[in-house]
């Protein structure tokens, strides 16, 4: 399994009913947002956020409220790239979390799409070795903060994206 995607389980259920029953989302923006994924594998959310359908904004604070974690927006927030470059960015992208930096407590901030259960925080605490806490992001947050990493890797070897 793969912790945190936008499968069929139980998780993916769970965090397709909070889309709805936030009222962010109906059930046929719902549906289709479900179709697209199948087809493209895009996370539900992040495809929501594409066609217009919620904005990030709205999602981080939907989230944020459920899972009683801050919400943050990665793109107003320090990121320790060192720490990220430690970890693939298909890690990222594919189980909808981002490690952000370490704090002062020892622990490393990570934000996350995807409901930091006992599972995911294990999961994530042992591929980052190290005690982790978490703040709500979307997946299209997700995906723009790997985006501005793989954008500095690139500058820092003296290639440009255009």
């Amino acid at each position: 399994m793969n912790p945190g995607s936008d499968d069929t389980s139980a998780e993916g259920a769970a965090f397709a009913d909070l889309l709805v029953e936030s009222g962010l989302v109906s059930n046929g923006q719902l549906a289709r947002a479900l179709l697209e994924h199948t087809v493209s594998g895009v996370a539900i959310d992040a495809v929501l956020v594409a066609e217009g359908v919620v904005e990030p904004v709205a999602l981080r604070s939907v989230l944020a409220h459920a899972w009683n974690l801050p919400a943050l927006n990665l793109a107003r927030t320090h990121v320790d790239y060192e720490l990220v470059d430690q970890w693939p960015d298909e890690v990222y992208l594919s189980e909808n979390w981002f490690p952000v930096r370490d704090q002062a407590n020892g622990t490393v901030l990570v934000a996350t799409s995807r409901i930091p259960d006992a599972s995911r925080v294990e999961h994530i605490a042992a591929v980052i070795a190290s005690p982790v806490e978490f703040a709500a992001v979307a997946s299209a947050d997700i995906s723009a903060a790997v985006a501005r990493a793989v954008k500095r890797r690139t500058r820092g070897r003296g290639l440009f994206l255009s």
